[in-house]
């Protein structure tokens, strides 16, 4: 479920900054969660002390695919030679976002983007949980290729992939190779289209081609 958090702080602070929501878009991480594939292992919470056991303190530690829940995807991904996810520009993940939906079962094209108001850097795409196992249209080549040409810096969807079956890994190669971030798995659900300012930080993973990420949308 998508988390609504009151600002923290007075009225004042509120209007010094500018916005009156914050919503976490991220998906959490537990045992159980969906994945992207059944190859997947999936998150793995694993205790190694606990209080009630008489240790004294609680610690845990956890294993997961680092493309698994909401993620940022790095060029080097795809990409030959691309930048990891410890050299990508965090600045591309923070600014003006549109959210925009997707009617079901249609994909992201070129006519399609031509009625999505220009103006954001980063753009969303809600296309809802009838699609994530692939099976459906989700950007089609000539919609990444002009959302290249508006000068998009990250692409964001609600989907495990930008991938369906019918492009295979060509949405990916078009979008990281020209230098756009890609953020899979947002928690869309209940969010209306509209103009929100986005922050996203994924992990500083040295050497990375992805990491988990959490994911915030300011409402003003």
């Amino acid at each position: 479920m998508t988390g609504h958090f009151e600002p923290a702080g007075n009225q004042q602070e509120k209007r010094i900054f500018g916005w009156k929501r914050l919503i976490d878009i991220t998906l959490p991480l537990h045992d159980g969660m969906a994945k992207p594939s059944p190859a997947f292992e999936g998150f793995r919470l694993h205790w190694d002390l606990r209080i009630e056991k008489g240790q004294g303190r609680n610690r845990s530690r956890f294993s997961m695919e680092s493309h698994l829940g909401t993620h940022v995807d790095a060029p080097v991904h795809f990409i030959r030679d691309g930048k990891y996810i410890d050299q990508v520009p965090v600045e591309n993940l923070f600014g003006n976002a549109g959210v925009v939906q997707v009617p079901f079962p249609g994909a992201v094209t070129a006519d399609f983007l031509e009625k999505v108001k220009p103006g954001p850097e980063i753009l969303l795409f809600k296309f809802g949980n009838e699609r994530l196992d692939r099976q459906w249209p989700y950007f089609a080549p000539d919609g990444v290729k002009s959302l290249v040409g508006r000068g998009i810096k990250t692409v964001g969807t609600d989907n495990f992939n930008v991938d369906s079956i019918q492009t295979e890994w060509e949405a990916h190669h078009l979008i990281l190779g020209n230098g756009i971030l890609i953020v899979e798995g947002l928690n869309l659900e209940g969010i209306a289209d509209g103009t929100y300012d986005f922050i996203c930080l994924p992990l500083l993973i040295r050497g990375g081609e992805g990491a988990p990420a959490r994911a915030i949308l300011l409402e003003r």
